[in-house]
């Protein structure tokens, strides 16, 4: 089913890197690094008692976001309430990204109130 297959390949990859060993082809295919180029990279944290986290871009090209949200009454520490923390490195413009996340936001909370999008 996919479950997490990739981290059993990127722990294959780095026990042979520790102990010497050749890595087999399939490292060495086109297709292996393009599914491991994680442009967009995130986390959470579910914890009730941090607010909110960090998470780092894993490639040069991309972003990482750290989110929370509220769980309700008793749940967590926000009760109503959805956030992140968005980083790159600073090569990347993530100005136009963070838009993209507010109007993404927007337009969820639109939907949840019942209205159409863009009225």
């Amino acid at each position: 089913m996919g479950q997490g297959f990739d981290r059993h390949l990127f722990a294959m990859r780095y026990l042979a890197n520790s102990k010497g060993q050749a890595l087999p082809a399939f490292y060495q295919d086109p297709a292996y690094a393009a599914v491991n180029h994680n442009i967009l990279s995130t986390s959470t944290l579910t914890s009730p008692a941090v607010s909110l986290g960090g998470f780092t871009p894993v490639v040069p090209d991309g972003f990482g976001v750290g989110y929370g949200v509220g769980y309700g009454v008793g749940y967590g520490v926000h009760d109503h309430w959805i956030g992140c923390r968005v980083s790159s490195y600073p090569s990347r413009h993530v100005h136009e990204f963070l838009q993209c996340v507010r109007k993404s936001l927007e337009d969820i909370f639109t939907v949840l109130e019942g209205k159409p999008i863009g009225s």
